[in-house]
């Protein structure tokens, strides 16, 4: 199944998988039965309820994000930003051949630097355009941190499922910190301060729910994408979840086989029994 979540209110999409996997690998027959931040948000409450009718057990899921670069959301969105105002403002030239935008991974700045940044690069290519075309490199720097490159794709560079004509964009390198090596007993203090930020805003909207089973479900992105059980029950170590919160798993949507991505899901406490 290759639903996303949604953005706001009930994460239905996100959740519904999670549940459905836990009924699948557990035995259980959990059904939705409310989005409870919707249905009450006087108070804070957790985003689902579930209920399993044979055996009168509930389930209450949160979902949070989680990303290591702690900005990578936001330098997403920039790279998206970026893409879409090459596609707009580039997209009435005449391309009889396939070309290619090179841009930095991970676009850092406040919105308004990153699109001037793109838009005076889609003016710099239209107006050096009966050049390019004929295939002569055009590049450009904004700062230390903004640099694009613009060319026609060589033949033996295309890959196979690369089409015949039309402007690609294509994102290099990486930010600094993607890939570093993360302690888990030293985790960077504004990881640590968003994970406690976590726990905190979930003990709250679990306190009215002891009892029942309650699912904190995280979301990585990033770095914290392919961290295993075992180092998160390390983090957990110096960061101790709070009472309320009475499982925390994960759920992660990317490749699991050759043939495709799908759902995974990790329980990350509490530590199973051996």
């Amino acid at each position: 199944m290759s639903c996303l979540p949604q953005s706001g209110g009930c994460e239905r999409p996100f959740t519904d998988v999670f549940v459905a996997h836990l009924n699948l690998t557990e035995g259980t027959r959990y059904v939705h039965s409310a989005c409870l931040d919707v249905l009450d948000s006087t108070v804070p409450q957790p985003e689902a309820l579930y209920l399993d009718a044979e055996s009168g057990h509930q389930l209450v899921v949160e979902r949070k994000s989680i990303s290591w670069p702690i900005d990578y959301p936001y330098r997403h969105s920039n790279d998206h930003v970026v893409g879409d105002i090459f596609s707009r403002e580039l997209g009435d030239l005449t391309i009889d051949d396939l070309y290619e935008i090179r841009l930095p991974m991970l676009i850092e700045g406040k919105r308004a630097s990153v699109e001037a940044f793109a838009h005076q690069a889609a003016e710099q290519i239209r107006a050096s355009w009966p050049i390019v075309s004929t295939g002569s490199g055009l590049k450009g720097r904004a700062g230390d941190k903004w640099w694009w490159r613009f060319h026609k794709v060589p033949e033996d560079e295309r890959e196979d499922s690369a089409p015949a004509t039309g402007l690609t964009i294509a994102l290099e390198g990486q930010a600094l910190s993607l890939f570093d090596f993360l302690d888990p007993a030293d985790l960077p203090d504004v990881l640590s301060a968003a994970i406690k930020k976590i726990f905190t805003n979930c003990s709250g909207k679990f306190a009215s729910y002891q009892g029942i089973r309650r699912i904190l479900l995280l979301d990585p992105h990033e770095d914290l994408q392919t961290k295993s059980a075992d180092w998160w029950h390390n983090v957990w170590a110096n960061l101790p979840p709070p009472q309320q919160i009475g499982e925390i798993w994960s759920g992660v949507f990317d490749g699991i086989d050759e043939e495709g991505k799908d759902w995974a899901f990790q329980r990350l406490h509490p530590t199973p029994s051996i």
